[in-house]
């Protein structure tokens, strides 16, 4: 298989970005991620009013970030510079859709665009709830165990 040179890549990257700024007009200010995951959508089939609906979701992102740090959309809190990368040298932040109706969700830290996407609705779930079920039956384990049998521990129910 023949390498592509960096000016083929390149200019494939610039022929992209104006699918995307043929739908959506400009793309000043948007950082290079958001302008690759734009097409990104395009590829995956969303329509164009849902790609004009995530630029715009994309310019407010970038209007809230504050002194280069922004924040994931998903509620979990992660806060990371809008430049960052991962080990190979991708942006940590992703475009997250919903590959069976076509729809943008939002700007997603990529460990949360991961969990979000693996595996089926009702199993992450039943993990959430087994998690908070769990976290909320044991008491803290310091308190309680003190040998390597917790049920012979002082402290346990027996059944």
């Amino acid at each position: 298989m023949r390498q592509t040179s960096k000016r083929e890549t390149r200019a494939r990257r610039n022929r992209a970005w104006r699918e995307v700024s043929e739908i959506v007009g400009s793309l000043d200010g948007l950082p290079a991620f958001f302008r690759n995951g734009l097409y990104s959508l395009t590829r995956a089939g969303l329509s164009d009013a849902e790609i004009r609906r995530a630029f715009e979701r994309c310019r407010a992102w970038v209007a809230r970030v504050k002194d280069g740090v922004g924040e994931c959309e998903c509620g979990c809190g992660t806060k990371r510079p809008v430049d960052a990368k991962n080990a190979q040298g991708q942006s940590v932040w992703c475009m997250d859709h919903d590959s069976q109706r076509k729809m943008f969700r939002g700007v997603l830290y990529q460990k949360c665009n991961t969990e979000l996407g693996d595996g089926a609705a009702d199993r992450k779930m039943a993990h959430a709830s087994y998690a908070l079920a769990h976290g909320a039956r044991l008491p803290d384990e310091a308190v309680f165990v003190r040998d390597a049998n917790e049920f012979g521990a002082a402290g346990a129910v027996l059944d």
